[in-house]
């Protein structure tokens, strides 16, 4: 039996490149199970309601204030190298990073691939990653709310030595886009 090809332009991450159609032998279209999840959720945090019953909108959803000035240099979803986890922040080296959201610092430490970092666990049981620090100023355990000052950028754990935030952000353990909680520059 043979099943319709999928739509692209519904089932695609916005960060993947457009397809023209299906695709040319009629098979299904594989979908990558991060995509997937990231339409769950979207789709899940499109279902939100305000205080006075109007729906949220996508810029609502997104009203915390990124915790770093610069410019996105790597978005969230698919690249060259695999998937990418979070966004990513470019600026000076020992720029401020402020927590964003309100919550208290649940991890500190130094991994390979991300470099000095901090985890905040928010009260809706979001969790932040904020890595590639050059220092971290707050420790574990510590209250943070959006103004305060967390750490500086850095380029720790990075292949090329730029200085930049990689901020990745997770709900029920899931990673989704930070677009979607933060309103960072493009």
């Amino acid at each position: 039996m043979r099943r319709p090809a999928v739509r692209p332009d519904l089932c695609r991450n916005p960060a993947e490149p457009t397809l023209n159609g299906p695709p040319a032998n009629g098979d299904i279209m594989p979908i990558p199970s991060a995509t997937v999840r990231q339409i769950i959720t979207a789709s899940a945090l499109a279902g939100l309601v305000l205080a006075g019953g109007a729906p949220a909108q996508a810029s609502e959803m997104a009203a915390a204030p990124c915790p770093v000035s610069g410019r996105a240099t790597h978005e969230f979803g698919p690249s060259p190298a695999g998937f990418h986890h979070g966004l990513d922040i470019a600026n000076t080296a020992g720029s401020p990073i402020k927590a964003g959201l309100a919550g208290t610092v649940t991890s500190t430490g130094s991994s390979g691939a991300l470099g000095q970092y901090i985890v905040v666990t928010h009260p809706n049981s979001m969790k932040t990653t904020y890595a590639h620090l050059r220092r971290a100023s707050v420790g574990v355990g510590a209250s943070v709310n959006s103004a305060t000052r967390i750490g500086e950028m850095g380029a720790t754990g990075t292949r090329d030595g730029r200085a930049r935030l990689h901020l990745e952000v997770r709900q029920g353990g899931e990673r989704i886009n930070p677009r979607l909680t933060y309103s960072c520059p493009r």
